[in-house]
């Protein structure tokens, strides 16, 4: 599966270079159109070379977790404002709390990831209209991170598996994704490293949420 999926931006790469020698690309637009091409391949593919680097440390249990405490509510606000320079004319991220303060051990760098990934996923599956609802809230003396979005959906057959590396579904191996297969096995590998727990509801045409669970500090 990766083997086939690194191939793919590496033969559109080699494609448009070709092109390039070529002179196909004979008039500053179809030059600007090639060289957009290949950057955006050359990012997908260290994306995914980046995924399957990640996975392998956290499966052989290679990364040092630097845990310290992390107030939440500040930690995601941070993240949103980086995804509003990214949005899309008509897209948008929400955020509410229940107003305790979401005091948690975490590894920061980590976390971010893992959040970022849970994102990243519904950004990728969404269209124009994305919007995408963030709540955090208490439960049991744990912060619940939920993230709810508007897009297509997994199909029930589907959910049981998505935690599972290099699982995706028919959908997600559309082209214009670019996933490693990788980003929801990253993502579950993480949380449990803090103690806590990942959990996910979809339905297809209606939307995801993922919900990350994590032990607030007493």
């Amino acid at each position: 599966s990766m083997s086939h999926d690194l191939k793919t931006p590496l033969t559109s790469i080699k494609g448009y270079v070709n092109g390039i020698e070529d002179g196909v690309a004979d008039t500053p637009e179809k030059m600007s159109h090639y060289t957009a091409v290949i950057q955006q391949s050359a990012a997908r593919l260290e994306r995914m070379i980046d995924d399957l680097f990640m996975y392998s440390k956290l499966d052989l249990e290679e990364i040092d977790f630097n845990f310290t405490e992390v107030a939440l509510i500040s930690f995601i606000e941070d993240i949103i404002n980086e995804y509003q320079h990214e949005l899309e004319t008509g897209q948008k991220i929400s955020f509410n709390t229940d107003g305790n303060r979401h005091l948690v051990r975490a590894d920061r760098q980590q976390l971010y990831r893992a959040v970022v990934n849970v994102l990243d996923n519904s950004i990728k599956y969404s269209g124009a209209d994305l919007y995408i609802k963030i709540r955090l809230t208490s439960l049991n003396d744990k912060s619940l991170i939920s993230v709810q979005d508007n897009g297509s959906g997994i199909g029930k057959e589907d959910l049981n598996y998505v935690f599972d590396s290099f699982y995706r579904t028919d959908q997600s191996r559309n082209s214009s994704t670019g996933g490693s297969g990788l980003g929801l096995s990253i993502v579950k590998r993480i949380i449990e490293q803090h103690n806590g727990e990942v959990l996910i509801d979809s339905k297809e045409n209606t939307g995801t949420r993922v919900i990350l669970k994590l032990e607030q500090v007493k």
